[in-house]
């Protein structure tokens, strides 16, 4: 992962996020690029127009921008000094997902970082609003999200939650590898239970997956078909000290069915642990 895609809105949360990666990476040369977006909509810091200047709105939300994406630069310099890693910054006059979509292909993004919720966080959501409309619209580029409260650990555990059902291949697999191999990470392989026993196609792809695992140290688990999903996998993340959860987010899948659930059915899977979403490709 030589490019890493950090948003911002300047909340304690985001730069929490981009301390996190810092660290995640802290003995790999990569680049950094914080992105910050901004639209009309986007709430001044200060309550009236730049004094005895004649600006529009939108001039005075990009300095405004500019100013903030310094700000976090000279900090995390300060904070997380490392000659391993370039960080850049990026002030977009677009909606978030829009503005993503740019600085995705301007610096060929490997991985997206944010944190899990923005200026308006609480602790009962699971994820900001922010967050799921990337999740669900951003489909070529894995997403890393943060908990706002979470100092660093390296990522000893990574639950990878699965039911089998589809193919794995090396695109969609590589982020996860790559993790797991940087943090010396075991890979604990989560499958609830919602049948007696694995159907060929089901076999099939386990034995896919441990494949392309095969030099990283993986365990398989097996979680009984509790009727809501979330509570298995927040019982199994908090039984075996799990310090990352990721899961392919497939067409449909359990994953998708989660992030347009209303917010309350969505508090029992609170996780307080980094999630990665890897976007799914055939």
């Amino acid at each position: 992962m030589k490019n890493i895609l950090v948003a911002t809105d300047f909340s304690n949360n985001s730069y929490n996020a981009l301390f996190y990666a810092k660290q995640l990476f802290q003995d790999h040369n990569c680049s950094f690029h914080i992105l910050n977006a901004y639209t009309e909509h986007t709430p001044l810091k200060s309550n009236c127009k730049a004094a005895g200047r004649n600006i529009s709105l939108l001039q005075q939300l990009g300095e405004e921008s500019l100013e903030g994406l310094n700000e976090f630069l000279h900090k995390i310099n300060l904070d997380s000094e490392n000659p391993e890693h370039h960080i850049s910054i990026h002030s977009k006059n677009e909606n978030l997902v829009d503005a993503l979509r740019q600085a995705i292909k301007e610096t060929n993004a490997n991985l997206i970082v944010m944190g899990n919720k923005g200026k308006t966080g609480t602790k009962s959501i699971f994820l900001g609003s922010s967050v799921i409309k990337t999740i669900n619209t951003i489909k070529d580029c894995p997403i890393l999200t943060i908990p706002g409260e979470k100092e660093f650990l390296l990522p000893a555990e990574i639950a990878f939650a699965t039911d089998y059902k589809k193919s794995y291949n090396a695109k969609v697999l590589e982020p996860l590898q790559t993790l797991a191999s940087n943090c010396g990470s075991n890979i604990s392989i989560v499958h609830i239970n919602e049948e007696e026993r694995l159907s060929p196609v089901q076999k099939s792809n386990l034995y896919t997956l441990r494949e392309y695992l095969a030099k990283i140290r993986h365990t398989i688990h097996w979680m009984p078909d509790f009727t809501n999903k979330t509570r298995a996998i927040t019982d199994f993340i908090n039984e075996l000290g799990i310090d990352m959860l990721a899961m392919i987010h497939y067409e449909h899948g359990f994953l998708e069915k989660l992030t347009r659930e209303p917010v309350i059915e969505k508090v029992s899977f609170n996780i307080n642990i980094p999630f990665l979403i890897l976007p799914y490709t055939d």
